[in-house]
């Protein structure tokens, strides 16, 4: 440890220290800065009774997930602890892949999503990411020195606050710049109405098809003959158990028919899956709204989601990481995190074939590293580390004015011999 990190690590220390003694003492001081809002009041939608939101987090969680994610030094792969800790496992129960598929289900659910950084004794760096519940994490402001500290309030004992230093945070949306907004409390109106209508045709259907009975009388009855004429219709049709009715009067009975499922249910539940998809971000396809579907391949479509859904989420998570997990001079020297999303595209064989074979035509890639990535053995004598570029390439005024000449040249060697022997008697 440098002399230089040794005090600013003991002056963080004594800022937090006096930080906590204020607290204590004046709890006036803390500034309350997010837009949290109590769970009851956001509504009892989460992962486990909303169809509709299960399947857009599952979607972009297990797709960040999937995403390989490598520290670098500049172009060049790093592998030293802390890559071990973010690619392998950044906790002592989770793999990196469940680490980054719970963080985003936190950050897609409650709008935020935290972890901890835990030192070890004598570590110069974070040995662990622990992740926390976003109900028990709240944001707070010192007013003196304007830094952001973070209340954690664990299932046993007491409320304590750490700097921001501490944290990595990745919220959803932000209207202030630290909180995010949930977009379950976004999306309460449209599930409470969808599950109303499904509540409302359920009960329908508990009461069986062709259930009511719509009688029609010749005039305008009074009340007491409308109760006299129901009275004698379910009279009579309790005695025969429905199967004979015996109508005077000219009134006349007619069973209103009622389909188990209202084609208006449909509709609603286009419309919410389209509202979800919004909020979320998603193209409607992944959510199984497929109407206005306008791709032709299964390529173009993955392309959108990589491009509008999770091309602004991966880039705040390794923004964030590069934040708490990396110094300064790190990052001046080059040291970023970065996810591997091309790897989604993998199960496209075709895709990445075409791919593979321009990046060599193009010499951006060698076909060592092509057969690297396929988990492939490098090509024997070492001929695969070389880059490789197509020769049917060439500048216009090569083409034009260079290219005949070589050629002539080719074709006509003695003459340009006699032509070089000719100068050389002059």
């Amino acid at each position: 440890m440098s002399i230089f990190k040794y005090f600013r690590t003991r002056r963080r220390n004594r800022i937090i220290d006096k930080y906590l003694e204020t607290a204590k003492s004046t709890p006036s001081k803390l500034k309350l800065t997010s837009p949290w809002i109590p769970r009851w009041l956001r509504g009892d939608y989460t992962l486990k009774n909303s169809e509709l939101i299960f399947a857009a987090v599952s979607r972009i969680s297990n797709s960040l997930s999937a995403m390989p994610i490598q520290l670098y030094k500049g172009a060049m792969p790093v592998r030293n602890e802390l890559n071990d800790m973010v690619s392998f496992s950044p906790n002592y129960y989770m793999t990196s892949c469940q680490f980054f598929k719970t963080m985003e289900a936190c950050r897609s659910t409650s709008g935020d999503c935290y972890a901890l950084k835990i030192f070890a004794p004598g570590s110069s760096g974070p040995v662990r990411l622990d992740i926390l519940d976003p109900s028990k994490v709240r944001p707070i402001i010192e007013e003196n020195s304007r830094e952001l500290y973070w209340a954690i309030t664990p299932e046993k004992g007491q409320t304590f606050y750490v700097h921001d230093y501490y944290m990595v945070h990745v919220p959803f949306i932000s209207t202030n710049g630290i909180g995010g907004i949930s977009p379950v409390s976004v999306l309460f109106d449209t599930l409470q109405y969808s599950d109303n209508i499904q509540a409302f045709s359920a009960n329908q259907l508990e009461r069986g098809v062709n259930s009511s009975v719509v009688l029609e009388a010749p005039s305008n009855l009074g009340p007491d003959q409308k109760d006299q004429m129901i009275e004698d219709f379910m009279e009579t049709y309790r005695k025969t158990s429905g199967n004979i009715l015996l109508l005077e009067s000219g009134v006349t009975a007619k069973a209103m028919n009622m389909s188990p499922v209202d084609s208006k249910l449909f509709e609603v539940e286009k419309i919410t899956r389209s509202k979800v998809a919004m909020v979320y971000n998603l193209p409607p396809h992944l959510m199984g709204d497929y109407s206005d579907t306008s791709f032709s391949s299964q390529e173009q479509q993955m392309l959108e989601f990589l491009m509008l859904t999770m091309l602004p989420i991966v880039t705040a998570y390794e923004q964030e990481l590069d934040r708490k997990l990396l110094t300064a001079p790190l990052r001046k020297k080059g040291y970023h995190f970065k996810f591997n999303m091309d790897s989604i595209l993998r199960a496209d064989a075709a895709t990445q074939a075409e791919v593979d074979y321009k990046a060599v035509r193009s010499a951006w890639k060698t076909p060592d590293e092509i057969r690297a990535a396929r988990n492939m053995p490098a090509l024997p004598g070492g001929i695969g580390r070389y880059a490789l570029v197509s020769q049917d390439l060439a500048t216009l005024d090569y083409t034009v004015t260079e290219k005949p000449k070589v050629l002539s040249a080719k074709i006509n060697p003695q003459t340009e011999d006699d032509e070089t022997s000719a100068t050389d008697d002059e």
